[in-house]
């Protein structure tokens, strides 16, 4: 079931943005969407399947051509902020810091372009915790670990000006289907669902 759930948001989310560039691309040259060389797109987000993971991320776009560009991602995340005291158990530190890059094409409508891009990089994960209860002495655990990051993002710009409104989604797809097609491992490419909203600066 919840492999349903998360291709068909995939596919409702591409059949929005496609309807709405073609309305887009109805218009006069005139009225456009102004198309910068390269844009910074700083961000704050949080991961809608656990709800306890807040980031902060930035993209830089630098736009080849006016369909074609290259794309760097970095984002840092706060794991499970809200949950980091339980049952004698304290998280030291929870923490996420990701890389990507990779190439996107845009659609364009009158206001608002639709970026989607096929990223690539990789993950790094460290968390310790430790057990803090009366009875015993505490004991602490720490894992670090680096893993591969692939996925794909939507990226939504609105406004025709040096600033903009910037909203992106991005849908890991990475450990399924890319390293295996056993359904459970859908959990990994849940928990690492994005949703970030921030503003955007035209540089040139």
């Amino acid at each position: 079931m919840k492999h349903i759930i998360y291709l068909s948001i995939y596919f409702i989310l591409v059949s929005l943005t496609s309807l709405s560039a073609q309305n887009g691309q109805s218009k006069t040259a005139k009225h456009s969407f102004p198309v910068a060389k390269l844009t910074i797109e700083p961000a704050i987000g949080l991961n809608p399947y656990s709800m306890g993971n807040f980031l902060v991320s930035n993209i830089v776009q630098w736009n080849i051509e006016k369909r074609l560009s290259i794309v760097s991602y970095t984002s840092y995340a706060y794991n499970n902020a809200m949950d980091r005291d339980f049952n004698y158990i304290r998280t030291d530190y929870n923490n996420s810091l990701s890389q990507k890059f990779g190439i996107g094409t845009s659609l364009y409508g009158k206001r608002s372009s639709h970026t989607f891009s096929m990223m690539a990089g990789i993950k790094y994960d460290a968390y310790q915790e430790t057990l803090h209860n009366p009875e015993f002495e505490p004991v602490t655990a720490s894992v670090k670990s680096v893993s591969p990051d692939f996925g794909l993002m939507y990226n939504w710009k609105i406004g025709k000006g040096k600033c903009f409104f910037s909203y992106r989604m991005y849908l890991p797809i990475y450990p399924y289907p890319l390293k295996s097609f056993d359904i459970w491992t859908l959990d990994g490419n849940l928990a690492n669902i994005t949703m970030e909203f921030g503003m955007g600066i035209r540089l040139q």
